[in-house]
């Protein structure tokens, strides 16, 4: 299984490939390499352990023992441990050699060897410290002994049924979210399979746990509760070294990344390099809700600064201590890695923005979805799955999108990116422009109504929605000017819907739709329970925090919570 090279090359460089379970060992001699029957016997007295951590090129070639029994000391050694000129010096091959170059040799000599990257699974100790492969108590005896765990375990045998069993148990137990957050991410980080399995078979109770609301307070408080990094940090520090930042994460054929800036994470503002946990339990929930293999999964957040001073204030803070960066110092490390990302992950890649603020997201998504596979979900999956949440609503409503006049409290990501896409709806229903179908949609921002008369003081994605009318400064009378059939809330003000705008919605409606899509909870333009409770039982209510059902006149309402990772019925009673 070796690539064919130079007859001048062949002498110095053997490529052995060793299938044991799934290891790869890269050999290096000045000598022939020994058959079959001599190497595999050497490989399996060897540890594999060994071979990897002989990581500096010194100690390599003064090694004096060698798996290859007979062949001269090898430098059998990852990149990982050296020092920055080795790593810099091993990897200059990589980065200039090209496909046909791939790790350097062709520029190696008799003095100064290339030696290629040693790509090897863990054994012993290091499988139960490897997520991915470590089964915990279910390795069975026969894997004990062929993977040298016996004695580092008990002796039970679990199977992962059981496990799961004494896991949601364990987490049961604990009665404080942040802390049932932080078992469960230990979970992840020490067994994988095990992690998803219970997140699959506990979706409706871990989900809240594992995204929101719990995830607003880990990424609050993330670097007091930071224990090992959950994906890849790529700061200003990283200008112009972004690529080789990329290629430090283990895993090559990656599918999506979620990455965030930090600026806008759920509705809690800035919290900068903290804004991590967005894009670790995004991707937990692709993996447990939409099958994506965790190995293809990045998460990535991008430090610029933070202009958050309780965080720069604070002794754990685990970004950049400076005030966010702006305008060319950002475009440019945004570019970069945009770049970056094709050139090693290639074309198909889905790169999926994530909480970005307002000034920036619709720039980012103008800006690459020509030249690469780019996703907001703040904008565009937000606007997917309240479109369908609308649709449901309708059968409880009546009528048709069309019939209906709706009002955004909020104008900002989502709010604009569901009105566009529910006007698209409209247009193509009743087969009209959707600059006409705009028209039965207004927003509502933090200085009133958006009309005509504002459209040179406002942002350009919010001029398509400056409808003439007089001004109007706050949601209640917005509501009685306009009479809206649907109130939709992603302004991320909490109890912004006050008993009397949904008194006034009621009046107007006989099943008004109320969408409280802001999170985590606190930031909810209300509850459950007040949506029912105002509305004598008449709402049709979703939202995007989990509120627990409600009981309101000898009945039971069942809210609908808004996730962008699937659907759910919009309202039971």
């Amino acid at each position: 299984l070796s690539r064919d090279v130079s007859p001048d090359k062949r002498r110095r460089y053997h490529r052995v490939f060793a299938v044991r379970r799934t290891a790869l060992c890269w050999c290096f001699s000045s000598s022939p390499p020994p058959s079959g029957a001599p190497f595999m016997r050497g490989l399996r007295r060897s540890s594999l352990a060994r071979i990897a951590s002989t990581t500096r090129a010194a100690s390599a070639r003064q090694c004096s023992s060698s798996i290859l029994g007979g062949a001269r000391a090898a430098p059998y050694c990852t990149m990982a441990g050296r020092s920055g000129e080795e790593a810099d010096a091993a990897m200059a091959g990589v980065a200039t050699g090209g496909v046909e170059d791939a790790y350097g040799e062709d520029r190696a000599t008799e003095d100064q060897p290339v030696t290629p990257w040693a790509v090897c699974i863990a054994s012993g100790h290091s499988l139960l410290r490897d997520p991915r492969h470590n089964k915990g108590l279910s390795f069975t005896e026969k894997e004990r002994d062929a993977h040298y765990l016996r004695g580092l375990l008990p002796p039970v045998v679990l199977s992962q049924e059981l496990q799961e069993k004494r896991l949601l148990q364990n987490v049961r137990q604990l009665e404080v979210p942040l802390q049932r957050y932080m078992f469960l991410m230990d979970l992840q980080e020490r067994n994988e399979r095990l992690f998803y399995k219970l997140m699959i078979d506990n979706v409706e109770e871990l989900l809240p746990v594992v995204y929101t609301p719990t995830v607003g307070e880990a990424c609050q408080k993330y670097g007091s509760i930071f224990r090992r990094s959950q994906g890849l940090y790529i700061s200003l520090k990283d200008k112009g070294r972004v690529l080789e930042v990329l290629r430090n994460w283990p895993e090559k054929s990656i599918q999506v990344i979620v990455v965030t800036d930090g600026e806008r994470i759920l509705g809690l503002g800035d919290l900068g390099c903290q804004g991590m946990g967005i894009p670790v339990g995004k991707l937990a929930l692709y993996t447990a809700l939409g099958g994506v293999r965790p190995s293809a999964c990045l998460p990535i957040t991008i430090d610029v600064g933070t202009n958050n001073e309780e965080l720069l204030n604070d002794e754990f803070y685990i970004g950049l201590r400076q005030k966010r960066a702006t305008g060319q110092e950002y475009t440019e490390l945004l570019d970069e890695f945009m770049v970056a990302v094709k050139q090693n992950y290639g074309q198909k890649v889905l790169v999926q923005f994530e909480d970005f603020a307002n000034h920036n997201a619709f720039t980012l998504l103008e800006k690459y979805k020509a030249t690469h596979l780019v996703f907001n979900d703040d904008i565009q999956g937000t606007a997917a799955v309240v479109l369908a949440g609308l649709m449901a609503g309708l059968k409880f409503a009546g009528g048709t999108l069309a019939d209906h006049t709706f009002l955004f409290f909020g104008a900002g990501e989502a709010g604009t990116g569901i009105a566009e896409l529910v006007a698209l709806e409209i247009s193509m229903q009743s087969k009209t422009s959707q600059e006409e179908a705009r028209k039965n949609i207004w927003l509502v921002d933090s200085k009133g109504l958006i009309v005509s008369s504002r459209k040179d003081s406002i942002q350009p994605f919010k001029k398509l929605y400056a409808h003439e009318h007089e001004p109007v400064k706050d949601l209640l009378s917005a509501i009685k000017d306009i009479k809206p059939t649907a109130l939709i809330g992603s302004a991320g003000v909490g109890q912004s819907f006050t008993k009397e705008v949904i008194e006034a919605m009621s009046s107007i409606n006989k099943r008004p739709i109320i969408l409280a899509l802001s999170n985590p909870t606190s930031k909810s333009e209300c509850t459950a329970e007040q949506a029912y409770s105002w509305s004598q039982g008449r709402a049709i209510f979703g939202s995007g925090s989990p509120f627990d059902p409600v009981k309101y006149n000898d009945k039971l309402f069942v809210p609908a919570q808004r996730r962008t990772m699937h659907t759910s019925s919009q309202d039971l009673v």
